[in-house]
């Protein structure tokens, strides 16, 4: 692994384990930002993608107070990633991740596997998500982000 690697592969860990306890946490707002503005979300099985860090913020919200209503809680595990160094330092990541959902007073169940794939930007604020796509384990895989 070349030192560029190795520097976008520790930076990288930061990003996911910061956007994901701001999801797993509730942290909407903190969550969202980790898009960019105009960011676009493709999820398997949905018609049309989410469009804009707003709207993929809010989706996660409805879904979290669903789950709340029903006393569930959802935590979502991002492992494996792989960095994807593209033409002029384009930064895309490929990850595995797992999501668990444990119900009031339950057992965690595993509700989902995924592969996850990131394209990046960078601005002032450090780094955003510009595309994401997740797809489930067992569907089948279109081109990449």
């Amino acid at each position: 692994m070349s030192g560029s690697e190795r520097l976008a592969a520790t930076r990288l860990q930061l990003f996911y384990a910061r956007q994901v306890h701001a999801l797993n946490c509730g942290d909407f707002d903190a969550y969202g930002r980790t898009f960019a503005p105009g960011a676009r979300f493709v999820l398997a099985g949905r018609a049309q993608p989410l469009c804009g860090s707003d709207t993929i913020a809010a989706h996660s919200r409805t879904l979290a107070r669903m789950r709340a209503a029903d006393g569930a809680v959802q935590r979502h595990h991002v492992t494996m990633t792989a960095v994807l160094l593209g033409p002029h330092g384009a930064l895309r990541a490929r990850s595995a991740t797992l999501i668990v959902t444990t119900g009031p007073y339950g057992m965690p169940q595993l509700t989902a596997s995924t592969e996850c794939e990131d394209l990046f930007e960078e601005d002032a604020g450090g780094l955003r998500i510009s595309q994401r796509r997740v797809l489930p384990d067992g569907a089948p895989r279109p081109a990449t982000v």
